[in-house]
């Protein structure tokens, strides 16, 4: 059925539903027509050949994984730009998992400076008082809820035991509890 319009290379929604439906002669006639082109492209990325052998198949395999979840194409007539785009994400892939170490440019590179300077440590310290400050003028529960959860990141489980409540009720309980801190810092920032 499909043998004199799959010699044409013409790729059309029946082509596609053929890859899909595992039609062996379809199955051929893509691994036929796009093994030469795939190999090309791996081996100018990968050059060694068991990589580029690796990759011709991966991309394969995944084209056809592809049509068989049931995906399809918008346009079917690009095919070969699919199958070539999956190939070069597959090169890439592998090139990121044989890479040893980080690339580091030739001519090296700068270290960003990991000191921040006066007016950012002021910054942080005035952030950290304001949120002790705000802690403090919560209710203890909030403030022991928001502490446990936050800083502390105690598991739900242990929570709700702590604090006698569901998942559910937990979740507004937080919900209450970020929200008055909230309002509380932007009062405070004259924000609201």
């Amino acid at each position: 059925m499909f043998g004199a319009r799959l010699e044409t290379s013409c790729f059309d929604e029946r082509y596609i539903a053929a890859l899909r439906d595992r039609d062996p002669e379809a199955e051929a006639h893509f691994v036929a027509h796009f093994r030469k082109p795939i190999w090309l492209k791996a081996q100018r990325q990968l050059r060694a050949p068991d990589l580029v052998e690796d990759a011709c198949q991966e991309t394969m395999l995944r084209v056809l994984q592809y049509f068989r979840s049931g995906r399809r194409l918008e346009n079917p007539e690009r095919l070969p730009a699919f199958v070539h785009t999956v190939c070069h994400n597959i090169t890439l892939e592998m090139i990121r998992s044989k890479t040893r170490y980080s690339q580091m440019p030739e001519a090296g590179y700068d270290l960003p400076d990991s000191g921040s300077g006066p007016y950012a440590e002021l910054v942080t310290r005035e952030r950290k008082e304001l949120v002790r400050e705000v802690l403090a003028g919560l209710p203890e529960k909030d403030r022991d809820l928001l502490r446990l959860a936050m800083l502390e990141e105690v598991d739900k489980a242990e929570l709700c035991r702590r604090f006698d409540a569901s998942e559910v009720y937990l979740r507004v309980l937080l919900f209450r509890a970020r929200t008055r801190f909230r309002d509380e810092v932007l009062k405070r920032q004259g924000k609201k």
